[in-house]
């Protein structure tokens, strides 16, 4: 069986210009815990952003921490900048790394690269790297595990 087999096609994404907060709300509202991040009409796909990107913007960089010990450890101050946080652009925040499966590969290559990348869903894409679809494990499972019950 092939990922574009069982992938989900109808995708929320977002683009890297869109603020934080717009892409905080798809998440929230779909109850994601990520989403694609695309560039141009073919959804060409750059990037991911998930709630955890977001959140870890609330922490101190490690330059912040050593001009300022303790300020930067200020949790209150921390969840403060949340605020000023989802004014920032989605590609100030993304994970610029892309994980992502072929539409046309084996579903089980597709499980092997969310267990060693400890992921639990992967951006699927065509052969130009346009966005096609979505596959999580939990898809995977019920697939093959799914047609033997």
């Amino acid at each position: 069986m092939k990922v574009a087999d069982i992938a989900k096609k109808d995708v929320d994404f977002v683009n890297k210009t869109q603020s934080v907060l717009e892409a905080a709300k798809v998440i929230f509202k779909h109850g994601h815990t990520g989403i694609p991040v695309v560039s141009g009409k073919n959804k060409k796909l750059i990037g991911f952003i998930t709630d955890q990107d977001i959140l870890s913007q609330c922490f101190p960089s490690l330059k912040e921490y050593i001009d300022d010990v303790v300020k930067s450890r200020d949790f209150d101050s921390m969840e403060a900048k949340l605020k000023e946080i989802m004014k920032m652009k989605v590609k100030d925040v993304m994970n610029h790394e892309l994980i992502c499966i072929q539409d046309d590969a084996p579903l089980l290559k597709a499980e092997s690269l969310m267990k060693v990348k400890h992921i639990a869903r992967l951006s699927v894409v065509d052969n130009k790297g346009n966005l096609v679809g979505i596959l999580t494990k939990r898809d995977i499972f019920r697939a093959l595990v799914g047609k033997l019950l």
